[in-house]
Parts: structure tokens; sequence; C-alpha cells
């Protein structure tokens, strides 16, 4: 069905390391000489890492602390001197901040990162700052996009842990349904007391986009069978209403007709009327997925929880409901034998069109899908030309997901630099990873 796995939930944290050229390992080396002649011990790595964490979730001051603790001891340590100069920039202390870099600068000049915050300093200097998520990309797309995964200045992921603890916590100060709707999207392992919550709150669910998350919720497999039947007909019976509502899209129809059926069941002679039907309306849905991010965020900044823009972007891909999508798929597969000619290419056709409409969005994750549908369609048609526009699609998200991974976002401790990456992101994020590759501005 596709040639690749598909890229769900790539995001600013998604673990990935790649191998460097020579010319980046001779860089790199040269720095970790430089690092080794301080000699940190293994307490001062760590309470610089515990530092770079507080930074990241906005702590300055415990941050501050840390660092200038370690920097106590040993004074020409480069990656505390870079959490320092990201705790400088955060908080305004620009001359501060320029007096590390020119020490990180002597020290390790053929470094980029140092040379990247200098962006970051210019533009807080400026009478109009364009942003630090423009400065960001500009200045490392200047020294020509080096991967910084494997960097030795930058501390591991600065992202805080979204852990079960702090979930339930936030759960119980939670004092609206629709706060906790939010957070019942977070939880890694679906639990059978809040998805029988969840269930409860479906006939009442009005906001589409958090309608699909409890969708995709109730359809988790790890839930109990009877718990999964039992959910079958109230979430059929809201779908059919939130479908009324939306007349000129897809997504509700189809998730309504794929809905408690098992991947391995071929389509039958009505749904493909009905797939039919769907497959030519105007538009795949109508909510923007800025909306939920923003809205999200709003909340989870209210409960207090970690990373509230992290913790909202995942809330957005949770409410695109990719796993009915992954479900059509499946079943035209399991339909394919049964099929004419003729009727493969009229599957075909109404796979393209959906894939189609999908790629007209701007999440990764439904522009992966659609060009997976999109090139299924294109097979079952016999079309070639269309099949290898799908494939090359498809190639063109994975170079510029890879891309924009090589700027190892997540390891810096600048907190309005994640933050504004983030929301940039969430307004398109199709148009912000090809900004990776040079085909596009930060959105």
């Amino acid at each position: 069905m596709t040639r690749r796995k598909l890229l769900w939930g790539l995001g600013l944290a998604t673990p990935l390391i790649a191998l460097s050229g020579s010319f980046g390992f001779w860089k790199s080396r040269s720095a970790h000489r430089t690092l080794a002649s301080t000699m940190p011990t293994a307490d001062l790595v760590s309470r610089t890492r515990l530092a770079a964490g507080a930074a990241a979730e906005g702590g300055l001051q415990r941050a501050r602390e840390e660092v200038t603790a370690v920097l106590a001891e040993a004074p020409e340590h480069l990656p505390a001197l870079l959490v320092l100069a990201c705790i400088s920039l955060e908080a305004g202390e620009l001359r501060e901040a320029r007096e590390l870099l020119v020490r990180m600068r002597a020290r390790a000049p053929e470094q980029p990162e140092p040379r990247i915050l200098e962006q970051l300093l210019a533009d807080r200097e400026r009478a109009s700052p364009s942003g630090w998520g423009p400065a960001f990309l500009e200045a490392w797309t200047e020294l020509g996009r080096p991967d910084l995964q494997q960097s030795p200045l930058l501390p591991e992921s600065t992202l805080p842990d979204l852990d079960e603890p702090a979930l339930e916590s936030a759960w119980s100060r939670a004092s609206s349904s629709r706060a906790r709707l939010i957070l019942a999207s977070l939880f890694s392992n679906p639990s059978e007391a809040r998805a029988r919550w969840v269930l409860q709150q479906v006939p009442e669910l009005d906001d589409s986009a958090l309608f699909v998350a409890a969708l995709d919720l109730l359809t988790d497999e790890r839930l109990a069978v009877s718990l999964r039947q039992e959910a079958i007909p109230v979430l059929r019976q809201r779908l059919a209403e939130l479908a009324g509502t939306s007349p000129r899209a897809m997504q509700l129809r189809l998730f309504h007709l794929m809905v408690g059926t098992g991947r391995n069941v071929p389509l039958g002679p009505q749904e493909l009327e009905a797939l039919e039907a769907l497959s030519v309306l105007p538009t795949w849905k109508e909510d923007s997925f800025a909306r939920p991010f923003l809205e999200a965020r709003r909340g989870l900044k209210e409960l207090a929880v970690p990373c509230p823009s992290g913790a909202a972007f995942g809330v957005a891909e949770r409410t695109l409901g990719h796993r009915g999508v992954l479900l059509l798929l499946w079943r035209a597969a399991a339909t394919r034998e049964r099929l004419t000619e003729d009727e493969q290419r009229r599957v075909g056709r109404m796979l393209w069109r959906i894939g189609s409409s999908l790629t007209e969005q701007s999440s990764l994750l439904e522009n992966t899908v659609g060009a997976s549908l999109m090139a299924s369609g294109a097979t079952r048609m016999r079309h070639g030309g269309d099949q290898r526009a799908a494939f090359a699609r498809e190639d063109e998200l994975h170079v510029a997901v890879m891309s924009s991974l090589r700027a190892a976002l997540d390891r810096w401790p600048l907190r309005s630099l994640m933050e504004q990456l983030l929301e940039s992101r969430a307004r398109s994020e199709v148009t912000w990873l090809r900004a990776f590759v040079g085909r596009a501005t930060l959105p």
C-alpha cells in the first residue's frame, strides 16, 4: 500500500541519528577535543542537562543557578556556556549573551551553534525583530544546514516527558469536560475508566475535531472488545449528526462508513456506492489543524501541563483520525481480488480523489496518508504517471522531514524559540517542513 513505513508522529522530539559527512566529523572531533580539555565530570554533565531542561520549561532562575554552579567548577565547559547564553537571550540580558558567545567562538570557532545564537541575538537587538523562528532558520541555512543531531555542545532533548503522573494530576485539576477531553488524547495507554468517561461525552460533543480524537481513542485496539463494541452505535449516531452539519466534507462521512468494521473485511456494494458519493465532495474537512492546536495549548497552559505547545501538537494530530483513513486502505486491499478490472478502476478513482483532498490539508499526517491513497488509486487505474507523481510527493515530504531533523530543534534550551516554531508548524506543517529545504518560508 505504500513503499515505506508511513511517517506517523514525526514531531520535534523524533529520535533519529544520521551519519555526518567527513567535514562535519572533523569539526565535531575538534569541538570534542575542546570539550575534553575541560574534563567535565559526569555530575557536571548531568547538572548542565538539568539546567537546560529548566530553561526549556521557562524556569530561568533555577536554570541560571544550576549552570552557574557548573561553570564555577568548569569555567570553560562549552555546553554549560551555551545553556547560559540561551538563558541570557531568553531573559533579555543581551550584553551577557554577547560576552558568552564571544567566549564560545574563541574556544570553538568552527562550531555552528554559537553562530546560530549570534543571529538570534542580532534579531533581539533589531528595532523590528523578525522573530526567532525565521532568524534561526536563516542562520542554520546560511551555515549549510549542518546536522546538529550529534552536536557536542547542545544538551540532550530538552522536551520534558509527558508522563502519566503529570497527566493524572492535570486530570484531577481539570474543571471542564473539554479540558478532560483534551487530556484524554494525551495518555499513551487508554484506560477503560477514562474511555468510558469519554464515551459518555460523545452524544453531546459538538466540536468535530475533539470528536475525531474521541473516536480515535474509543476505537483503539488496546481497549477491551466489549467496550469498543458498546461504543460503535454511539459513535455512528453522532457521526451521522455531525456529518449533516458539514455537507461539503468527506472526513466524517468516511469515518461513519468505516467505524466498527474490520481491516480485512472487503468493501460491499452499498459501501462502494457510499464511498463514491463522498469521494466527489469538494473538501476533506471544514476545519484547520491550527484551531485545535491553539485551543488545546490554551487549555494545557491553564492546567500547567509541561511543554504545553508540544502536547497541544500531539492533541491536534489525534484530531486527524488517521486510523480511519488507514482502515479504508486496508479494506480496499481486502476487496481487490473480488473486483473486475473496471471495478478496480472505479475504486482507484475514489481513492485518488479522497487522497487528493487529503493532500490539500496542511498536516504531515494527512499529506502522507493522502499520497498513499493516491498511489494506491493510480495503481488500480493503471496510471503510471499519476503513481510516480504520488511517489514523488511522498519522497518530497520524506526529504523535508529528514532535513528538519538535522536542526535538532528539541535540543535547544530556548523556550521562546520552541514556542514560535511549534505555532508556526501548526499553521501549516507541510509549508513549515518545506522551509527547511529552502522551498518555502516559515508560515
